[in-house]
């Protein structure tokens, strides 16, 4: 074990040094060793108990190739365990930037040649030449003959390289014309089908997503006879940004079923005395719906709705019973698929049920997922766990909890007992009362005293866009502003538009229906001073080093929304154990999920210990909310409620005045023999 702990520490103390001109991190190299401690480990008998690594690094720590460089030096011993390397991020943006950046890295480094990783997406993400050559009258002279150069260059035919490497911004509906569909089977020999059907085979590193591992681990374990595009056996298996893996895992176990095909089931088979149940429902989702600003959602369906869910039911199975003779097969076999769907969805002791919809798609669903959410997850974590080296990393596991208490919320949370899993966690390398300038509302606001301003958008969304106003004529760096709606995120995109900035500045918005765009993030840093108004995947995998994010807009505390499916099960969970302190405990997990997202959102500000500025939550709840102001206070996140200050802020960063005291780096402290 020496020889390879060495070869390790190596790495960062002299390569990777090298490469940066910079100190090593003490943080990482611990990370490293305790990785590589742990993977050989799994070996013996007296450690293989189904034990989890749970790696709680805050941001800066250098996750990615903390995990990476002691995974594929243990992956090549002789007497390796495990064969190859299964990387699985939460965002397909993360997941694109650790085959650009760390990949590459790692391929200087001389730790890993080009041919031994692969970057497995889903189907989706991969180009069809055959519906390319059907559908090219769509494109422009232009943009076939880009097409025509992808096609005839690529490596793996992913939407990823399209945009990358050959510069091709391509809109959703373009890419829908080219691309492999679900559920239909092009066969043709082209780079991406020959790219994807080669995933299958070992490497030494693939880079993934969890929406792929967890279809992976569906096809391995649910007797289905397709071959999962991952191999889950004799791997180490590490899950990156790991506080979104639970919303991706209830995600795969989501069933569902479009709200058309019961609509047109219902009008073929149901007499019209019948059909005033579906009528009531139709209508009453039509209307839900329309209230909803951007056009999809989730509705957590009520004891009313479900009654009439029952009635429909009940029409249906009648008509099963009736028609099993004189309708023919095909058709009976839809209208039985469909009463199966519905008997089944309203088990109300097993499952969730919850209607899904995007209008602009068209695309409308019911949903249900088993309210033996934990148990699933149990489950999921003990079977990957047996054969595999599992490691979990995120920054905000515990949102900070002190260290008697943190085992506690690893159990609570993953569903595990305290002796089947390790808690490694590492000192932040940042010093946030340095490096970041708060500023938030005055006490004498109004808005504190009523903070019903955050539920109108109108007045909230006019507010934030001349906070960003103000704070560009403040500041020359770029701006991110995070919201926690696509309503916010349009409407401050819109007014930012609308409004000159001085030094013009570029306003680059999030697309709908997209989550990182590559371009998008590579001209925010290239511009230099841009305003950049996202949503949902920026909160987390978005890093921007430098003055080209030099201030963070944080729109609105991002408290879970109460139509969340994963936020009502985990309260079905406390409602159903808990018979006293039940509303205490709802609260603790409203708060906690929202601390999570918090500081993941604060995460993107900071970077590097080079890196400052400011970040401005125009939210009353900071000032009137005591968890809140206690939560800023505990994490040295000083809130004015002015800018007087923040100029000498900037002028002692520019002037090096300020010093950023990181953990020392010093190697006779770095232990090896932590994990047992």
């Amino acid at each position: 074990m020496k020889r390879a702990t060495e070869e390790i520490i190596d790495v960062f103390e002299k390569k990777l040094t090298e490469k940066y001109n910079s100190k090593p991190r003490h943080s990482q190299v611990q990370m490293a060793v305790d990785v590589y401690s742990y993977i050989r480990s799994c070996r013996h008998t007296a450690f293989r108990n189904n034990k989890i690594l749970f790696a709680e690094a805050p941001v800066g720590t250098g996750k990615s190739l903390g995990a990476l460089v002691p995974s594929i030096i243990a992956t090549k011993l002789s007497d390796a365990p495990y064969k190859g390397i299964i990387y699985a991020t939460a965002t397909i943006g993360l997941q694109s930037q650790l085959w650009h950046e760390e990949q590459s890295t790692l391929i200087e480094l001389e730790l890993l040649k080009k041919k031994e990783a692969k970057l497995a997406m889903g189907k989706t993400n991969f180009a069809c030449f055959e519906r390319y050559i059907d559908n090219r009258k769509e494109f422009s002279a232009e943009e076939q003959t880009l097409l025509n150069l992808f096609f005839d260059k690529t490596i793996t035919g992913l939407k990823d390289e399209l945009i990358k490497d050959f510069g091709f911004d391509i809109s959703f509906r373009q890419w829908n014309l080219i691309n492999i569909p679900e559920g239909k089977n092009y066969q043709c020999d082209c780079v991406g089908h020959k790219y994807r059907r080669n995933l299958k085979k070992n490497s030494c590193l693939t880079i993934t997503n969890q929406q792929q591992l967890l279809a992976a681990y569906k096809a391995t374990f649910s007797g289905e006879k397709y071959t999962p595009i991952l191999n889950l056996e004799n791997k180490i298996i590490v899950v990156d940004e790991a506080h979104e893996f639970q919303s991706n895992f209830l995600e795969a176990n989501t069933y569902r079923l479009r709200f058309s095909e019961l609509k047109r089931t219902a009008k073929r088979f149901l007499t019209n005395n019948q059909m005033k149940s579906f009528n009531r429902i139709n209508s009453k989702l039509r209307k839900d719906t329309r209230r909803v600003y951007s056009g999809r959602g989730t509705i957590i369906f009520e004891d009313e709705d479900i009654k009439e869910f029952h009635s429909l039911s009940s029409s249906l199975n009648e008509a099963v019973k009736k028609g099993s003779k004189s309708i023919q097969s095909e058709q009976h076999r839809s209208l039985s698929k469909v009463a199966d769907y519905l008997e089944t969805m309203l088990l109300s002791d097993l499952y969730k049920v919850w209607y899904e919809f995007d209008i602009k798609y068209k695309t409308y669903e019911l949903c249900y997922a088993p309210k033996k959410y934990g148990e699933d997850l149990r489950l999921f974590l003990e079977r990957l766990s047996e054969k595999n080296a599992l490691i979990f990393m995120s920054g905000t596991f515990t949102a900070n909890s002190g260290t008697k208490k943190a085992p506690e919320i690893i159990a609570k949370n993953w569903y595990l007992k305290q002796e089947k899993f390790i808690l490694q966690r590492y000192a932040s390398i940042f010093e946030w009362d340095k490096q970041i300038f708060g500023k938030t509302m005055k006490k004498t606001d109004p808005s504190v005293s009523n903070p019903s301003i955050i539920h109108d958008a109108n007045r909230h969304c006019f507010r934030i866009t001349h906070s960003v106003i103000d704070l560009a004529k403040r500041i020359k760096g770029g701006i991110l502003v995070l919201t926690t709606s696509l309503e916010y995120k349009d409407k401050i995109g819109k007014k930012l538009v609308d409004n000159k900035l001085e030094n013009d500045r570029p306003i680059l918005i999030q697309k709908k229906n997209e989550s990182q765009n590559p371009i998008t993030v590579a001209k925010f840093k290239q511009e230099g001073n841009a305003i950049l108004v996202g949503s949902g995947s920026y909160y987390t995998g978005f890093s921007v080093p430098g003055s080209s994010l030099q201030a963070l807009v944080i729109s609105k505390l991002p408290f879970p929304i109460k139509s969340d499916p994963l936020f009502t099960i985990k309260i079905d969970e406390i409602i159903s154990l808990h018979s006293e302190n039940r509303e205490n405990q709802i609260a603790d997990l409203k708060y906690f999920l929202m601390f999570t997202k918090l500081e993941q959102g604060i995460g993107r500000l900071i970077r590097t210990t080079k890196d400052y500025g400011t970040l401005v939550v125009d939210d009353p709840r900071v000032i009137s909310d005591e968890k809140v102001a206690k939560w800023f206070e505990e994490r040295d996140i000083n809130l004015h409620n002015d800018y007087i200050g923040m100029d000498k802020f900037y002028h002692d960063w520019q002037d090096e005045k300020i010093t950023i005291n990181a953990e020392e780096y010093v190697r006779s402290e770095i232990f090896e023999n932590r994990i047992k």
